[in-house]
């Protein structure tokens, strides 16, 4: 049996020790925080990892936790629709849930296998008898592989190819999960609000509550922009639509969270003899498409298949597999965000008629290959 280290326990390297335990592996994780974060954030997860969870046979904990949506909405700040997506396209396919209740899901499936926390990696060597990481408490691990699922800031990558750097997106984010008072209802879609003082987007994630993000271009590490609390996105937003208001009101400071917003250039090499690069440590794109962690557990999913049918040659199957298809949605994920990020007025005028006359077929096409993924 096949000894695997997989380093990170978010999403991805949950996934990932999920789908190698199922084919037998002896998997263990070890992730650099001391303890589940349940900070406030939603995820949204689509139809092309749905089927993953349906094959492992734990949706109907999402389901039961999380909040169906049937389509993607977006707006101007005037309140003028622009675009909807995914309407009967794929029904009762996508699900939004708190990020919190999707790792406690993952980690309920991986019973037997170990999951260590404050365990974080400071550099890996591979030898004959495979790859030994050393950790920060200066244990050593040796396994016959590693995958290296540990985030955009991966240590692994970092060693790997080190003349791979961060980039800034040109805006950052601010994140909140507010409980819904009984008065306000949400439809089942994902609503985003383009213009010119900055993207504001919500949906539900359970029945009782909802996820709300808001991004805004400025340079990285602005002093200002940083200290905004709740009553400062409210100013802002305040000839939105008037849901911005009522949400923003609802969300207390301390469970916003604040990030500037970065991806790494897309790199064609996941693997290296033993070790893999999975999730966010191989792609890690801008939020646009909200694909992110769907594109790391796209990688789990197959990683497992193809060290299934390849047992040596699996690590080779996957990045064949793996990193056409992971740059593309990262490329695309960035135009998206250039483009919903603009505020000079004329250009939003021009976009937003762009929007509105642009062929349904055309979003179809684009959702068909992010969604519809023969695995």
């Amino acid at each position: 049996m096949k000894k695997v280290i997989i380093l990170g326990g978010g999403i991805a390297g949950l996934c990932t020790a999920i789908a190698l335990h199922r084919i037998g592996m002896n998997v263990q994780v070890f992730e650099k925080a001391t303890q589940l974060k349940t900070a406030g954030a939603g995820i949204i997860l689509a139809p092309n990892v749905i089927r993953i969870f349906e094959e492992w046979g734990i949706t109907h904990q999402l389901k039961k936790q999380g909040q169906f949506i049937n389509r993607f909405v977006i707006s101007s700040d005037k309140g003028k629709s622009l675009s909807k997506l995914n309407e009967n396209q794929f029904p009762e396919k996508t699900i939004a849930i708190h990020r919190a209740d999707l790792h406690n899901i993952l980690l309920q499936e991986l019973k037997s296998v170990p999951v260590y926390f404050g365990k974080k990696a400071v550099k890996c060597h591979q030898h004959p008898h495979g790859v030994t990481v050393l950790l920060n408490d200066g244990e050593e691990v040796t396994g016959d592989m590693l995958i290296a699922a540990d985030g955009i800031h991966s240590v692994i990558r970092k060693q790997l190819l080190p003349n791979i750097s961060l980039r800034y997106a040109g805006y950052t984010c601010w994140r909140g999960v507010t409980l819904l008072e009984n008065h306000m209802k949400l439809s089942a879609e994902l609503h985003e609000i383009w213009g010119p003082n900055g993207r504001f987007g919500y949906l539900p994630i359970s029945k009782t509550k909802a996820y709300w993000y808001m991004l805004i271009n400025t340079q990285p590490n602005n002093r200002h922009i940083s200290n905004y609390i709740v009553s400062d996105l409210i100013e802002r937003l305040k000839n939105y639509p008037q849901q911005v208001t009522d949400l923003l009101k609802l969300s207390e400071n301390h469970h916003v969270l604040k990030h500037d917003i970065y991806d790494i250039p897309t790199i064609d090499q996941y693997v290296f003899d033993n070790i893999a690069l999975v999730g966010d440590a191989a792609h890690a794109m801008t939020p646009n498409l909200g694909q992110g962690a769907c594109q790391g557990i796209e990688d789990a999913y197959i990683l497992g298949m193809s060290l299934s049918e390849h047992p040596d040659s699996g690590l080779q199957e996957y990045q064949k597999k793996r990193v056409y298809r992971a740059n593309k949605i990262s490329a695309i994920s960035k135009r998206v965000g250039v483009m919903a990020q603009f505020e000079h007025p004329f250009l939003c005028h021009i976009r937003n008629l762009m929007m509105k006359t642009t062929p349904q077929a055309f979003y179809q096409k684009q959702n068909q290959y992010i969604f519809d993924y023969h695995y």
